[in-house]
């Protein structure tokens, strides 16, 4: 039990360190703005129950929003995001784009990047292939 402690501050301490990004690297999490109109503006809001990122506006052709996180040794890492455009911002959708896998479960330099597209979100896998996850 002694040896996990001891474990678990040195973790605590090295993710602290400014070292840190090169040992564990911060995840990301990209929202790309591919839809096919140069006037569609991809309106974007993350947040966690810890943060609020703001609100984003991500403009054609391929620009992004991005943000970098840890995830918590204990747990609970999860951010929301809602995706809208159109006239008036009626099309939207709200996902979980980025969740921990569970306590002292940590994952480091993870990328995931989401895509609206005109037909809905999708989401790229380390092979670049794009997945379709959320309609409009």
């Amino acid at each position: 039990m002694n040896t996990f402690l001891v474990l678990i501050i040195v973790i605590a301490l090295s993710v602290g360190s400014t070292n840190a990004s090169i040992l564990f690297p911060k995840n990301k999490v990209y929202i790309v703005n591919s839809l096919s109109k140069y006037d569609d503006v991809l309106r974007v809001h993350c947040r966690s129950i810890k943060d609020d990122l703001g609100v984003h506006l991500v403009r054609y052709p391929l620009d992004n929003f991005h943000f970098e996180l840890g995830d918590n040794i204990f747990g609970g890492t999860k951010f929301i995001c809602t995706l809208s455009h159109g006239v008036g911002f009626k099309s939207s959708v709200t996902f979980t784009a980025y969740e921990e896998g569970g306590s002292f479960y940590i994952r480091f330099g993870a990328l995931d990047v989401w895509e609206a597209r005109e037909d809905g979100i999708y989401l790229t896998d380390d092979n670049h292939h794009a997945t379709f996850m959320y309609a409009w």
